[in-house]
């Protein structure tokens, strides 16, 4: 799903060019990360242009010349008829091209496909839930909250591929943690600090990164699968803003974490070091930033570059062993932990006595 800035080239003969065109014209806004072209208007300027956003490319019998500067190529040939050579990359332009072209899509995790966009309102998000379902007890959830202050609850995530990994989470239903005022945004912060002092305790961990794929006003641009209520990650990890924008390709703004409220119109991505000083955030709503892109990183680095997408692996085993883990870990060391994670951990030392 990081795999952009792509050029595919529909290799088609010159009498069948139309149906290629049409094709292009079916695919039109199909997909997030996806931007057809007019080989006839293509040059190297737009297509820059077009990687630049984090996006690939997609035209038909582009110029010879001009498709040998590009080592990201993948061609893919197109006919009338079906060749008798045909393989999974050949498209039948006499066919379903979305369907077809959604198995190359796959194949080389090219993007989101744009009707998995929910556009939810923001009631409609809330009724549909989990987290809110979670706090009023109507969603069974096996995983006991480790952490809880008057507005925000912690516990671990799905799809835990490593322990050291929490989620920090809004009692409030909100898109993201920009429409938190002075007061919220004052008690998130020390819950950063709290959750790195249970890490750092429990597994050892020396440097963290905290993030948030935050949802725009509203709730829309997130797929009906995702969370449209705000959760911010916090894990074990030597990436920084400075590297993940090195590693990505696309720039972050350094924004004082106060000055959060002036974002949240667009969907955005934020990171940040353990020092918590230090806030990043790209809110370009050309710029197409991957689900799960940071937990993709964070997969790699860890050395499982496989397992990083939630949906696929939730991991409910290993939640439940870094809860039990941590509980052992708090109990351990109860008489030395700060008064606040002792106040904010209570329920959850209960919680194991009953």
């Amino acid at each position: 799903m990081k795999k952009t800035r792509n050029l595919l080239v529909l290799e088609t003969r010159a009498s069948e060019m139309e149906a290629a065109q049409q094709a292009l014209l079916e695919l039109q806004g199909e997909y997030k990360a996806l931007v057809p072209l007019d080989a006839q208007k293509a040059n190297e300027e737009e297509i820059q242009k077009v990687f630049a956003c984090n996006k690939s490319v997609i035209c038909a019998n582009l110029d010879p010349e001009l498709a040998t500067k590009f080592s990201n190529r993948i061609s893919i040939p197109a006919y009338l008829v079906p060749n008798i050579t045909r393989s999974p990359l050949t498209i039948d332009l006499g066919g379903d091209i979305r369907r077809q072209f959604a198995l190359i899509v796959d194949m080389y995790d090219i993007g989101d496909h744009v009707t998995n966009d929910s556009g939810l309102v923001e009631e409609a998000a809330k009724f549909n839930c989990g987290y809110c379902g979670y706090l009023d007890g109507s969603t069974k959830e096996a995983i006991k909250t480790i952490y809880k202050s008057p507005n925000f609850f912690v516990f671990t995530t799905i799809g835990q591929f490593i322990p050291a990994y929490l989620l920090i989470i809004p009692n409030e239903h909100v898109m993201s943690i920009s429409q938190l005022d002075r007061a919220r945004q004052q008690e998130f912060l020390e819950i950063v600090e709290d959750v790195q002092y249970i890490l750092r305790l429990a597994f050892h961990s020396t440097k963290f990164l905290i993030w948030e794929n935050g949802t725009a006003a509203g709730g829309h641009g997130k797929a009906k699968d995702s969370l449209v209520h705000a959760h911010v990650h916090v894990a074990a990890s030597k990436m920084t803003p400075e590297s993940i924008q090195k590693l990505s390709g696309f720039p972050l703004t350094r924004v004082p974490f106060e000055d959060l409220s002036s974002y949240g119109e667009n969907s955005y991505l934020l990171v940040c070091s353990d020092d918590c000083y230090s806030w990043w955030i790209n809110d370009d709503p050309e710029l197409y930033i991957p689900r799960q892109y940071i937990r993709q990183l964070l997969a790699e680095e860890h050395g499982v570059p496989k397992v990083w997408n939630w949906r696929t692996n939730p991991f409910h085993e290993k939640r439940i062993e870094a809860t039990d883990f941590i509980h052992t870990i708090l109990n351990l060391h109860w008489e030395s932990l700060p008064k606040r994670i002792q106040d904010r951990t209570q329920d959850f030392m209960s919680a194991y006595d009953a």
